[in-house]
């Protein structure tokens, strides 16, 4: 599919997209990793390895960084939806939408606009909604791990998932 049979705005909309979650997982990355203060703790060991992740005292997320991860959070969430809702996609057999919408998302002119390249990826480093339920995660759900400090080992973050965004 070429990249220039997409409407504009739909071009538009997916950049949007992409510098949006860029700028939530570059937050995400630097935020404390508990949403409320805590206390540090040393994990279990592992069943396979005598590794012990530890974690640092958190002093929790300010009122102005909560109120950024929501605002980005939600960005992300309405972007997602007006991309994947863009009545271009009816236009389309239901095989055809899963290959249109990949070649949008790795279009040269979305992909190089939003700051991404051949490292930049969909996934998200780190992920407010895990952390807000509590849950600190095993590093098993694969993270970005290029992405910095989440699971690189230096114990200023825990390993985050995917999944959630």
């Amino acid at each position: 599919m070429a990249d220039d049979d997409f409407p504009d705005e739909l071009r538009d909309a997916q950049l949007r997209l992409h510098q949006a979650r860029s700028v939530y997982r570059a937050l995400c990355r630097e935020l404390p990793w508990s949403v409320e203060p805590a206390r540090g703790w040393t994990g279990e060991e592992g069943h396979y390895s005598s590794y012990r992740r530890e974690f640092p005292a958190s002093p929790g997320w300010t009122e102005a960084q909560r109120a950024e991860e929501a605002r980005l959070r939600e960005l992300v969430l309405t972007l997602s939806i007006e991309v994947s809702t863009h009545p271009y996609w009816a236009g389309l057999d239901r095989p055809e939408v899963v290959k249109a919408r990949m070649a949008l998302k790795h279009a040269a002119g979305v992909v190089a606009a939003s700051g991404g390249g051949a490292g930049g990826g969909d996934s998200v480093g780190g992920s407010g909604g895990d952390r807000e339920r509590g849950s600190v995660g095993s590093g098993s759900g694969g993270g970005d791990a290029a992405s910095g400090a989440a699971g690189d080992g230096t114990g200023d973050a825990p390993p985050m998932s995917t999944a959630a965004v």
